[in-house]
């Protein structure tokens, strides 16, 4: 299985030379590309990625909005995330809801709520193949069912806004929004025995911080969980090989 990051930032004005586009990245099996988000700032990047499908997390600019060049290729993302980008110009639609597994090429893919946001709802991918398992949240505060998403995880590509300051809030509704921090990710990886972590979408703090103090303050993180993951920080046109 092979990653390949086309854009590893969120929607902030941040930006550097390793972290410039927004989220998208390519998870390949056996020459099949499924695309996981295309935000904003990389749209007219489709010819050159070539996905074969394309999973949105959900609705938001830094994850969706990219495919508003459109495409031919089917795009699997919630009922709700569909009604919501209504207007971009998507040749299939799937809708993906929780429970209900699918097959995407090599991938079975099985989706799984997360708290994050209540104009657009997200959805986490868990996909599976070849004995290999990788869990990706794109933006997050809780999973609803943790254990559920992540049991049995090779690998889990995470929300990288905040390392450890949280930008979690309290919606007028009383639910939670925002992003929890990278920190309480590597927690819940390692009560769930999950191997490896990437963590990608890079907010302003840590974008500003410069790849060398990202790099080490993600290892001292993980380094507070002995049992916990290894860790590593994407960037913009980063390849990596997982699996036997």
């Amino acid at each position: 299985m092979r990653l390949q990051f086309f854009g590893t930032k969120g929607y902030v004005e941040e930006s550097s030379r390793s972290h410039s586009g927004h989220s998208a990245f390519v998870v390949e099996l056996d020459g099949f590309r499924l695309l996981c988000d295309f935000g904003q700032n990389r749209k007219g990047m489709l010819r050159r990625i070539r996905p074969d499908a394309v999973f949105v997390s959900h609705a938001h600019p830094d994850h969706a909005w990219g495919l508003e060049e459109g495409t031919s290729a089917p795009v699997y993302a919630s009922g709700v995330t569909h009604e919501l980008l209504a207007k971009q110009p998507l040749a299939e639609r799937v809708v993906v809801a929780p429970d209900r597994p699918v097959e995407v090429g090599p991938f079975r893919l099985t989706v799984f709520p997360v708290v994050h946001s209540v104009r657009c709802p997200c959805v986490a991918a868990r996909l599976e193949a070849d004995g290999f398992t990788l869990v990706y949240s794109g933006d997050i505060v809780a999973f609803a069912d943790p254990e559920a998403a992540l049991k049995g995880a090779d690998l889990y590509v995470g929300d990288g806004s905040t390392l450890t300051g949280s930008l979690v809030r309290r919606h007028p509704s009383g639910v939670l929004i925002g992003h929890t921090t990278v920190r309480a990710q590597l927690g819940w990886l390692a009560s769930h025995g999950v191997p490896r972590a990437v963590f990608s979408h890079f907010g302003k703090g840590p974008i500003e911080m410069g790849d060398d103090a990202l790099k080490e303050e993600l290892e001292k993180l993980a380094a507070k969980h002995p049992m916990g993951p290894s860790v590593s920080a994407a960037h913009d046109g980063m390849e990596m090989e997982f699996g036997g």
